[in-house]
């Protein structure tokens, strides 16, 4: 009986699934669904957090440790999955392997008390708990040091808490280690970020490249290097790779964005306006969109047009 509050969430989104197939043009009330879906599910992660501090709490209080164990055949339904990381293993109901497009080259996660480390880390890392996910990581590969996932995760945990010279000694375990080119893309792509983040600017770029060769399809790595030529000010090449991207993801507004800003700078005035035309109807009323339109538009000499697009960012 607990569960069937989230059957019937899932159930719900099954029926938003099916509503979009047969009317994709009637987004209005199924947007309004969504939304008191999900803050339905915020609460819920907040009670799963007060649950785990008094579990916490009572284990320090009382001195007692609670054994770490998942309930019988939940392993069996898991699919670690991640917007941008589709390569996250799935954990198998034996834990004898982990896989990737049927590949197995992360190992084993051997261990109840890993897998639920790593388990809590995937799950504070996605609530930004960094402290707390690099804490469960640290446990993952001090107990199953053989998962290259876990490093891997550890590493991506260091760099976003700016621990960066902890992150890339991870991540470079993890590329001397892995033999998979879809995750050595993720991992070259990952040592970029830490380079641009210090604007070492064409070590990043050799990173990034390094991304692409091993998985041509990677348009995260496409992406970076885009931004990179951008701060280089190489305007055009900058362009060159954001139109590949652009090519692939047709709908992400960021990647027009950009490529307006490329070609504003390199003097194609026009197919920068249609870039941020495109980025503005992507996702309406985003003031770094609206403002690189009002200096194109006053570049141009239409004043109207460029107050029209600085009166709606101080909306």
């Amino acid at each position: 009986m607990f569960f069937r509050g989230f059957e019937k969430i899932l159930e719900s989104i099954k029926i938003i699934e099916e509503d979009l197939k047969n009317d994709p043009d009637d987004k209005e009330s199924i947007i309004n669904n969504l939304l008191n879906l999900r803050n339905i599910m915020d609460q819920c992660v907040k009670y799963w957090l007060y649950f785990e501090e008094k579990v916490n709490e009572l284990q320090k209080k009382y001195n007692f440790i609670l054994p770490d164990v998942f309930p019988d055949h939940l392993l069996e339904d898991i699919n670690l999955k991640s917007e941008n990381t589709d390569f996250l293993p799935e954990i198998s109901s034996d834990c004898n392997k982990s896989t990737v497009s049927g590949k197995q080259f992360f190992l084993k996660l051997e261990s109840e008390q890993g897998i639920d480390s790593f388990r809590k880390g995937l799950g504070f890392w996605d609530l930004a708990m960094l402290e707390e996910a690099i804490n469960e990581f640290e446990k993952v590969v001090k107990i199953e040091p053989n998962f290259i996932f876990g490093h891997f995760c550890l590493g991506l945990a260091y760099s976003q808490k700016g621990l960066y010279n902890q992150a890339l000694s991870k991540l470079r375990l993890v590329k001397a280690l892995n033999r998979d080119p879809h995750l050595n893309a993720f991992v070259y792509n990952a040592i970029g970020n830490i380079y641009a983040n210090e604007r070492q600017y064409e070590e990043a770029l050799y990173e990034f490249s390094l991304s692409v060769e091993e998985d041509p399809s990677f348009y995260i790595g496409y992406f970076n290097m885009g931004a990179i030529y951008f701060n280089l000010r190489k305007y055009k090449k900058s362009a060159e790779i954001f139109e590949k991207v652009k090519a692939a993801l047709p709908y992400d507004w960021e990647v027009c964005y950009c490529l307006g800003r490329a070609y504003m700078l390199i003097g194609k005035f026009v197919e920068a306006l249609q870039n941020f035309k495109k980025a503005l109807t992507l996702n309406p009323m985003e003031p770094k969109v609206l403002f690189e339109m009002g200096v194109l538009y006053d570049l141009l000499g239409d004043k109207k047009s460029a107050s029209y697009c600085f009166d709606n960012i101080k909306k």
